[in-house]
Parts: structure tokens; sequence; C-alpha cells
């Protein structure tokens, strides 16, 4: 961050993401991907099931999900039953305050939180399953469908595609790459330090 002043500097982390710069330019190809291929399947099964041509291709909220499942896979919150379970549930609430609150505000209101609820209820936290929440009321949906498609051809076309970029697009070899301190890690370190502190008095005396 040489380009930035130096105090500006010191807020900014030097890496945001525990990955080397090679397999962030892959996450990014891949991002591009999975977005193109969510809109085509959805576009095919609409004309294929004859489904409404006003119903959305793609949640917007696929690409927060992207995000998180791509750049901290290790993440309670990108865990895949937090993805699938979140998403789904969410679009579930979302559908159902738009069809059964007239009032714009609170049928917003009401999607969000009943959202947050269900999904802390259900043990699937996904953040970016909010603003799924907010997509049938802000869009007019008028029927459970959107659960369905586009929401849950989404869900798993996106979980697949991540599932297979994880497992055969990325290189995994983090020898340049800092690892987080586990627990058993900083035991290990304070206890090397205490026996060396023991040993340092022990020659004093």
């Amino acid at each position: 961050m040489r380009f930035l002043p130096a105090t500006l500097a010191k807020c900014v982390p030097q890496n945001s993401v525990n990955l080397t710069v090679k397999n962030q330019f892959v996450l990014i190809i891949a991002s591009f991907v999975c977005v193109a291929v969510d809109i085509a399947a959805t576009d095919y099964f609409q004309t294929l099931f004859q489904l409404s041509p006003t119903s959305p291709l793609l949640v917007a909220s696929i690409g927060a999900s992207l995000v998180i499942l791509f750049f901290a896979p290790h993440s309670p919150l990108a865990q895949p039953w937090s993805f699938v379970g979140g998403q789904l549930a969410s679009a579930l609430v979302g559908v159902t305050c738009a069809l059964y609150i007239p009032s714009f505000a609170l049928s917003c209101a009401s999607a969000v939180s009943g959202s947050i609820l269900a999904m802390l209820l259900f043990r699937c936290l996904h953040p970016p399953g909010a603003a799924t929440a907010l997509a049938p009321v802000v869009g007019s949906v008028s029927g459970y469908n959107f659960v369905l498609v586009p929401v849950a051809l989404n869900v798993f076309i996106t979980l697949l595609m991540v599932i297979a970029v994880n497992r055969w697009c990325l290189t995994h070899d983090d020898s340049n790459v800092s690892k987080p301190a586990t627990n058993k890690t900083v035991h290990q370190k304070k206890r090397h330090t205490k026996t060396k502190y023991t040993r340092k008095n022990a020659k004093v005396r």
C-alpha cells in the first residue's frame, strides 16, 4: 500500500484474504463463470417449464454469497448448510411477506428481520440471505415458485461449482500464505516459552 498516505496505510491490512495471488485470480474468473452459468441455467428452465418471463434470472445476493464462499471458505457463514438453508429459508420468508403484508415498508422490514430469525432458528446464518428475502418484496414476486426458480436453482448450481473449483482448480500450496494460529499452536508456543524461561532461571541459580 505504498501509494497511500502513511496514516491511512496503517488502517488497511496488508492482505485481507489468506490466498495466493494465483488463487485469487482463479476465483475471480470462477465467480464470472458461476454467475454466467446461473443465468443460462435459469433462463433454460424458465423456458422449459414456461414460467413467467418477468421472473428474475439471478438472485442478486448470489454475488455476495460467492465472495463469502470463495474468499472466506472456512467461515461458519460459508458452510454448505449455512448457504443453502440461509438462502432458501430467507426466500420463503420474503415471498410470504410480499404476498400477505400490504404495506411496502412493513413488508421489507418484516422480510429482513424474519429471515434473520429463520436463519438463527435453523442454524444456517448466511448474511446474503437477508438480501434474498428483500428481493420478492422489492420485485413484486407473485408466487412461491420464486423459491424454486431462480433461488433454489441458483443456490444448488453455485454450490456445485464452488465445490468443483475448490477441489480441482485451486493450487493448495500455501507455503507462501500465512496461516491463522490455532489454539493448539498458541498453547505450544506458550509451553515452549515457559520451558525456555524455566531453563534460563535454572542456569542463573
